[in-house]
């Protein structure tokens, strides 16, 4: 009996193993990868060292990658009864951000963790993703009252709040792109869910005039119009683009372009690294890494279509809406048509808050996929 025990636990290890998706995981690797070339080419292609932006990326992609693999082991299960404790910390978090985080580059949303700076907002977003999520498949068929619309609403509204007093405005953005690819696949009333859309250029309007701050605005307006402050805010959407228009079809090899060898293109190593690339591979480069993340959106949206229960098609649907805004956003504000809002570019920017949540995030939707067998949550 033990013998047969044994081969069946065996039988299902190797089960899950077949389910792990190595497809995505290569090409979350290879955006890895390119993102290190890029952050040491930025740096000034100099000399390696642990201590620098490559070594440092290099580790928290390691340790990223290897809490993908252990979150991929866990039952979603207990992913799901922990959705309101993972909730619990991300909130403590972004409150301690105001309590003791470090100031950096006039906004506060790092705290200092010992040898590291961790940036709790980034964990948020997968923490708030489970939450939704959980909330969503307990409510099920529930979810087209009202009450629970506005619920799921509140649920994301909070942290979307504590985050846009940080102030970041891209991050608060993530929020919102969260709640709304959840709603989408949810048993919402279209009804609701297009009110708030129709609701959405009046939002717009209220928040410019009584939600944003005077140097969001004028961000907003310059990104439309950089020689409104060609030496300020608009100096940096300039040398972008002339990055990515010197970059030609090929790109001006590891040096990259003039703008980033005379350090005229600033924070390159983050909110314009995709300029940066640009003008290291050029066109065609530009075009591969664009497939690189159609193929990587791809992937993530087919986990959605394969688990057959209401807490993973939320789940995945919502890190793959998470993932496409991020990088639709990031290469726009760096192209200048959307404002500079400090969205990292997923799996290639410098920063290691986000290439663990980034990786933590895929481990979730590898854990739906080699636990899809076994799970028994029903149909919600």
């Amino acid at each position: 009996m033990n013998a047969i025990v044994t081969t069946l636990r065996g039988h299902e290890r190797r089960a899950n193993l077949r389910h792990f998706d190595w497809a995505l995981v290569a090409t979350a690797l290879v955006l890895c990868l390119f993102g290190l070339v890029a952050i040491w080419s930025a740096d000034g292609a100099g000399p390696l060292r642990l201590s620098g932006p490559v070594g440092r990326q290099a580790i928290a992609m390691l340790l990223g990658f290897l809490l993908m693999l252990a979150l991929s082991r866990v039952d979603p299960r207990y992913i799901r009864a922990l959705a309101w404790a993972l909730y619990g910390f991300a909130l403590a978090g972004l409150i301690a951000v105001d309590l003791i985080g470090v100031t950096i580059g006039g906004a506060r949303r790092w705290i200092d963790v010992g040898p590291i700076t961790i940036q709790p907002s980034e964990p948020a977003k997968v923490a708030v993703l489970v939450a939704l999520a959980a909330f969503v498949a307990d409510r099920g068929p529930e979810m087209r009252r009202f009450l629970n619309f506005l619920l799921a609403g509140l649920l994301v509204l909070v942290p979307m709040v504590l985050v846009y007093q940080q102030p970041d405005l891209g991050t608060a953005g993530c929020f919102a792109a969260i709640w709304l690819t959840v709603m989408l696949v949810s048993p919402v009333r279209r009804l609701h869910l297009a009110a708030v859309l129709a609701a959405s250029p009046f939002l717009a309007l209220f928040a410019w005039h009584f939600v944003l701050h005077d140097y969001m605005r004028e961000r907003l307006l310059v990104s439309f119009d950089p020689e409104r402050d060609y030496f300020g805010e608009g100096f940096n959407i300039i040398q972008a683009q002339i990055a990515i228009g010197t970059g030609g079809l090929f790109g001006n090899g590891l040096a990259g372009s003039l703008q980033s060898q005379l350090g005229l293109l600033r924070v390159r190593h983050t909110d314009f690294i995709f300029a940066h690339a640009m003008g290291m591979v050029g066109f065609v480069g530009g075009v591969a890494l664009v497939a690189a993340y159609v193929l990587l959106l791809w992937r993530t949206s087919r986990v959605a279509l394969l688990v057959n229960d209401l807490f993973g098609r939320a789940l995945a649907t919502g890190v793959t809406g998470l993932l496409f805004f991020q990088a639709f956003v990031h290469m726009a504000m760096n192209v200048g048509l959307l404002p500079v809002t400090g969205v990292p570019l997923p799996f290639v920017s410098l920063g290691g808050s986000a290439i663990w949540t980034q990786f933590a995030a895929l481990g979730l939707l590898q854990s739906l996929l080699t636990h899809r067998r076994r799970t028994a949550f029903g149909r919600d």
